[in-house]
């Protein structure tokens, strides 16, 4: 048995479920998490957590490309081509993420993380993401790309350092 806090559909839920809000913040607050972590840790340790945070990038982005996958069977008229080239594009986001160099892997999360924000308001306006999506992913994902810029600042700082 699942424990939903949602009463109802949150594909034509048009106020953020309670669960959705608290998931998707709580993946938030983990950069911030991060951005805290690193200054706190000892020097030597500092690398591990901004490894972490990076790794935690990524599984954002694949995670949001199983979004967009699912989203789409819930859509009226069926996957379109583009859910799976969303789903792929973001997961090879993530992939890219994990395995480029440091400096080119935050140079690309903070506009990555923007571009999902424009194509989630694409869609959820088109009605292929739930209409929730136009209250939560504004400010969710500006915050995890301001979030995302300052890790990557404090990755290059740190590089610099060595």
């Amino acid at each position: 048995m699942t424990l939903r806090i949602h009463d109802g559909c949150e594909a034509t839920a048009i106020r953020t479920p309670l669960e959705g809000g608290l998931l998707g913040w709580a993946a938030v607050a983990m950069l911030g998490v991060c951005v805290v972590g690193v200054r706190v840790v000892p020097r030597p340790l500092a690398p591990f957590v901004l490894r972490f945070a990076r790794m935690w990038v990524a599984g954002l982005f694949c995670f949001f490309g199983g979004v967009h996958r699912g989203a789409s069977f819930y859509n009226p008229r069926g996957p379109q081509l583009s859910d799976p080239v969303i789903f792929l594009a973001m997961h090879f986001m993530g992939l890219g993420i994990m395995i480029l160099p440091p400096q080119a892997a935050w140079r690309l999360a903070a506009p990555g993380m923007l571009a999902t924000l424009g194509g989630d308001l694409y869609l959820a306006r088109g009605h292929r993401l739930p209409r929730f999506f136009l209250r939560l992913r504004p400010l969710q994902l500006i915050v995890a790309s301001g979030l995302i810029a300052l890790l990557g600042q404090v990755e290059q700082a740190h590089a610099g350092r060595d």
